[in-house]
C-alpha cells in the first residue's frame, strides 16, 4: 500500500522513466509473460523500489542480478543506484476478471478472448514493473505478441504487425511522457470503424473498436462527430493542440467505469454505453458527455497530471464541467446543465454522509483512492467550477486554464498551480473561494421564509441557510424566482439576484408582490445547495410541476421535493404524487429517468414499511396508466415502461409484464427486445413470477456479456429468501470462484431489489458477517462497488435493531479496510435517514 509520503520521497529520487515493455498474450494459461526494460536517472548511491504484482522470474540492475527473494508485497528493492540506470525484469502476471490490471473476458458463445488494461489507480504494476504513481511520468514503448487474428492497440498509432507462424508482433512507437495509469494495451479479435479527425496539428487517425458481436451498435459516426466537435472547442479554449498522434475509442466488456482516459486510447464501458436496444435521449446524451469528458482528459489529466490523488478533482471536476459545457455549446443537448442536475443531486446526497470529504480530498494512501471516485469529486467540483467561470467570465476563466496547460504540459500540478494561473488571468484573489468550495465539505440547505400581509401580498421574504454539523456556511450568488399562475401556466413573474452570506438574508425587493404560488431560492441552479420549499410552494408543487414553462424549474422543484422526502420533511406518498402528476409534461429525458428511479426508492425505503405494498401498488398502477397514454415511440413511453417494470409488485403488474414479454400485448412504437426483455424478466422475478430455470432459458437466447450480467441480476431479484441466499453465496464466492466484476455488480443490485424488502430480512446477519471477507477477497474498486450495491439499507425499519448491529460491526471492525469502514459508516447513516423519513409518512 503506497502512502503519499512514500510517493513524495520516491519522486525525489526518480524524476521520470523510460519503459520498454513486451507483453506475450499467446499462452493458454491464466498468466501472461511481461518483460520490461526501464531506464531512469537517480542520485548516486540512492535506494528506492519498483512496483510489480506478479511472479518475478529474473531481474538485473545495471547488469547486476537482483535477489528475487526480496520481491515482497508488490515491491522489488533497488539499491546502489547510479546517475543512469538500466533495470531489466521478466515476470508472469495474472489475467484478471476484476476490471483492473489486464482484464480478460471470454465470450461464452463464440469462445473469443478479449483483453483490456485498466491501470488507475495503481494497477499498471499488475501488468509490468513500474514506478506506479502519477508524478513519476514515463515514456512507454509497448511490444505485444498476440494471436494472428487479434487486433492490438495502445497509446500510439497502431503499427503494421509482423506475422510469424500464427503469431503477430505489434511494435508501438514510444509515447510522450505519461502517468503510468494512462498507459494502455487492448488486445483481442476486436473490429473497428475508422475515420480521420482534423486537429490544428494536422490529421489524426481515429477508430472506434468493439467486439464483433456488438458491431452493429458501435454508433461510430456519432462518436466521431462529437469527438471532432470537441477537438475544435478544446483546442480553442485550451490554446493547445491535441497532444497525441491518434485517437481510438474502444468499447470493452465488464468495465468498472463509464470510460477511462488512457492517452490516445480511451476505453468505454460496453455495459453502460453501448446500446443494444433503442436508447433513451438520456442515454444518448450521457454517452456524448462521456465522450467529451474523456477527450478533455487528453489535456486535463494526461498532458497535465495531478501530483498525487489528493488532487483527483483537477482531472475529474474539470472534465465533468467542461464536458457539460461542451455538450451545451456544440451538440443538440441545449439542456445539458438540466441533465447535469441529477449528478449534482447525487453529490448533495453524498455530501451529507458522515464520511463526506472536500472536493480537494485528503488521500493518505493509494488504497483510499477508490473512495474518492464519487459525485463530490465529479459533480460538486464541476458545480464549483461552473460558478467560478460565471463569476470571472468565461473568457477570463478559460484564459487562466489555457495558461495552466501551457505552464505544466507533460508535467504534474496541484490546486495551487491552477489557482495561480486563474488569479493572474482574473487579477483577483481566489483563496477565499477555494476555501469555501474546494477545501471544506458538506452541503447546506436553502429555503425561502415568506410572510404575507392581510391583503395576500408579501410583507417579507428571506433566504435562510441551514448549516449541518461539521459543515460551514457558504457564500452564494443566487437567483430567487417567484412564480405565479398566468392562465394555466406557472410562469416566473419576478426574480432578484441575491448575495447570501448569512443564516438569514432579507430580499427587500420582494415586499409588495402578490403572493407567489411558488418560490425558488436557487432559480436557474446557479449555486450548490439543497433547497427546501416553503409550505405554499409545496402545495403548488404536489400537483402543478407540469405547469412550469421551464425545464430547469421543473427539475429544481422535483429535486427539492426529493430531498425533502429524504430529509423526512415530506411523506414519500406526497413526493410520488408530485412526480406522477409531472411526468407527462417533463421534457428532459434524464429528469424523467431520475424521478422514476426515485419513485422505487421512495416506495421501498422512505415510505413506512406498513405502507410499502399498498403504495407500491398504487404508484405502479398510476405509472402503468401513464404508459397507456404515452405517445407511441416517444422517449417518455420508453422511460415509463422501464419505470413500470422496476415498480411492479402486484399480480396485475406481473400479468402485464408477462403479456408484453410473451407478445400477447404490445406497445405501439416500442418493440420489446434485448435490454427491455431483461427489464421485464427482472420485474417478473421481483414479483415472484419467474424462477432460475426460466431465467436460464432467457440467457440461452442471449448468451453474451450483457446476457450473463442481466441474468445474474434477475436471479438475485427472485422474490424468495432462498434465492437471496443463493445470490449472496454467488457474490461472495462461497460456492465457487468469485464472479467477474460486472456480473457481481448486477447480482449485488438484485440482492437488495424486492417489492417487499422483508424477504431479505432473514439474511441481515449473514450479510453483515460476510461483508468483510467478501471485501477482502476482491480488489479495491470491485470490492467497493459490490459492497455498496449489496449493502442492506432496504432493511431500514424492517430489522428493528439494524442500526445497532451496524454500530456493533463498526466497533468490532475498526481495523477493516478504510473504504469498507466508509461504506458501513455511510450505510448506517442512510439507515437512520430512512427510519426518520418513514416517520414522516
Amino acid at each position: 500500500m503506497l502512502t503519499r509520503e512514500e510517493a513524495q520521497a520516491r519522486a525525489l529520487v526518480i524524476p521520470t522513466a523510460e519503459y520498454r515493455i513486451s507483453l506475450d498474450f499467446t499462452g493458454d494459461g491464466d498468466t501472461f509473460r511481461s518483460s520490461v526494460e526501464v531506464e531512469f536517472d537517480a542520485p548516486h548511491g540512492a535506494e528506492t523500489w519498483i512496483d510489480l504484482v506478479g511472479a518475478l522470474r529474473s531481474a538485473t540492475l545495471n547488469g547486476r542480478e537482483l535477489d528475487l527473494a526480496t520481491h515482497a508485497d508488490g515491491r522489488l528493492p533497488l539499491t546502489d543506484l547510479q546517475p543512469a540506470n538500466l533495470l531489466v525484469l521478466e515476470a508472469d502476471c495474472d489475467y484478471r476478471t476484476t476490471g483492473s490490471g489486464i482484464h480478460r473476458y471470454v465470450d461464452a458463445e463464440a469462445g473469443d478472448t478479449f483483453l483490456y488494461s485498466q491501470f488507475a489507480a495503481d494497477d499498471a504494476r499488475a501488468a509490468f514493473a513500474c514506478f506506479d504513481q502519477p508524478d513519476i511520468k514515463g515514456t512507454f514503448r509497448f511490444t505485444v505478441l498476440a494471436p494472428e487474428e487479434w487486433e492490438v492497440l495502445s497509446n500510439t498509432r497502431a503499427p503494421e504487425p509482423a506475422s510469424i507462424r500464427g503469431v503477430r508482433t505489434w511494435e508501438f512507437a514510444p509515447t510522450v511522457l505519461l502517468p503510468t495509469y494512462a498507459a494502455a494495451v487492448v488486445a483481442g479479435p476486436y473490429v473497428y470503424e475508422e475515420t480521420t479527425l482534423v486537429s490544428a496539428k494536422g490529421d489524426i487517425p481515429a477508430r472506434v473498436y468493439g467486439r464483433p458481436q456488438v458491431r452493429d451498435h458501435l454508433a461510430a459516426e456519432r462518436l466521431f462527430e462529437v469527438t471532432q466537435a470537441g477537438i475544435d472547442l478544446y483546442e480553442r479554449v485550451f490554446a493547445t493542440e491535441y497532444p497525441y498522434d491518434s485517437y481510438d475509442q474502444v468499447y470493452v466488456p465488464q468495465y468498472n467505469f463509464g470510460a477511462m482516459e488512457n492517452a490516445g486510447c480511451v476505453t468505454i464501458s460496453e455495459d453502460r454505453l453501448l446500446y443494444r436496444t433503442r436508447p433513451s435521449e438520456a442515454q444518448r446524451q450521457f454517452r456524448d458527455v462521456v465522450v467529451l469528458h474523456e477527450l478533455a482528459h487528453m489535456w486535463f489529466g494526461d498532458l497535465v497530471t495531478m501530483r498525487w490523488w489528493d488532487d483527483l478533482w483537477l482531472n475529474e471536476s474539470f472534465a465533468e464541467f467542461v464536458a457539460t459545457h461542451a455538450a451545451e455549446e456544440i451538440t443538440e443537448w441545449e439542456d445539458a446543465w438540466v441533465t447535469f442536475g441529477s449528478r449534482k443531486s447525487t453529490a448533495y446526497r453524498e455530501d451529507q454522509l458522515p464520511t463526506t470529504h472536500p472536493v480537494v480530498s485528503d488521500v493518505p494512501t493509494v488504497d483510499s483512492v477508490a473512495g474518492t471516485f464519487d459525485m463530490i469529486t465529479y459533480a460538486k467540483g464541476a458545480s464549483a467550477l461552473r460558478q467560478l467561470a460565471a463569476t470571472l467570465g468565461a473568457d477570463v476563466f478559460f484564459a487562466g486554464v489555457a495558461a495552466y496547460v501551457r505552464a505544466h504540459h507533460h508535467g504534474n500540478a496541484t490546486l495551487a498551480d491552477l489557482l495561480a494561473e486563474l488569479e493572474a488571468a482574473a487579477d483577483r484573489d481566489l483563496s477565499g473561494w477555494s476555501r469555501a468550495w474546494l477545501e471544506t465539505s458538506g452541503v447546506t440547505t436553502l429555503a425561502a421564509d415568506v410572510t404575507l400581509d392581510g391583503d395576500g401580498r408579501v410583507s417579507s421574504l428571506a433566504v435562510t441557510e441551514t448549516v449541518p454539523e461539521g459543515a460551514v456556511a457558504h457564500p452564494h450568488r443566487l437567483r430567487v424566482g417567484a412564480y405565479a399562475w398566468v392562465g394555466e401556466s406557472l410562469e416566473r413573474v419576478w426574480f432578484a439576484d441575491v448575495d447570501v452570506d448569512a443564516a438569514r438574508t432579507e430580499v427587500p425587493d420582494a415586499v409588495g408582490l402578490e403572493a407567489p404560488a411558488l418560490v425558488l431560492v436557487n432559480d436557474e441552479d446557479l449555486t450548490y445547495a439543497k433547497v427546501h420549499l416553503d409550505e405554499r410552494s409545496v402545495a403548488t408543487a404536489r400537483e402543478s410541476v407540469a405547469a412550469l414553462d421551464s425545464p430547469m424549474a421543473q427539475h429544481l422543484v422535483l429535486d427539492a421535493l426529493w430531498h425533502m422526502c429524504r430529509d423526512g420533511a415530506l411523506p414519500a406518498a406526497d413526493y410520488a404524487d408530485a412526480v406522477i402528476a409531472a411526468l407527462p409534461s417533463l421534457t428532459v429525458s434524464q429528469v424523467i429517468a431520475t424521478h422514476l428511479a426515485n419513485l422505487t426508492t421512495a416506495v421501498r425505503l422512505y415510505a413506512p414499511p406498513s405502507q410499502t405494498l399498498a403504495l407500491g401498488a398504487s404508484v405502479g398502477d398510476r405509472v402503468g396508466a401513464l404508459l397507456d397514454g404515452a405517445a407511441p415511440g416517444s422517449d417518455l413511453q420508453l422511460a415509463l415502461l422501464r419505470g413500470y417494470a422496476a415498480l411492479a409488485c402486484t399480480d396485475a403488474h406481473a400479468d402485464r409484464l408477462a403479456a408484453l414479454l410473451g407478445g400477447s400485448q404490445a406497445l405501439d412504437g416500442l418493440p420489446v427486445d434485448s435490454e427491455l426483455t431483461w427489464d421485464l424478466v427482472t420485474g417478473l422475478a421481483v414479483c415472484g413470477r419467474v424462477d432460475e430455470a426460466a431465467i436460464d432459458a432467457r440467457l440461452a437466447a442471449d448468451s453474451g456479456a450483457a446476457g450473463e450480467r442481466r441474468a445474474a441480476g434477475a436471479r438475485a431479484s427472485i422474490a424468495s429468501t432462498d434465492a437471496k441466499r443463493r445470490a449472496w453465496a454467488f457474490i461472495t464466492g462461497a460456492d465457487g470462484p468469485l464472479p467477474p466484476n460486472s456480473v457481481a455488480y448486477e447480482a449485488a443490485a438484485g440482492l437488495v431489489r424486492a417489492a417487499d424488502p422483508e424477504v431479505l430480512a432473514p439474511l441481515a446477519g449473514e450479510i453483515l458477517a460476510g461483508l468483510r471477507p467478501m471485501f477482502e477477497s476482491m480488489d479495491a474498486f470491485m470490492a467497493m462497488r459490490t459492497a455498496g450495491y449489496a449493502f442492506p439499507t432496504v432493511l431500514a425499519g424492517r430489522v428493528p435493531d439494524l442500526a445497532a448491529r451496524l454500530e456493533a460491526w463498526l466497533a468490532a471492525n475498526a481495523d477493516a479496510p478504510p473504504v469498507l469502514v466508509k461504506i458501513v459508516t455511510d450505510g448506517l447513516d442512510e439507515v437512520r435517514r430512512a427510519e426518520r423519513a418513514q416517520l414522516a409518512g
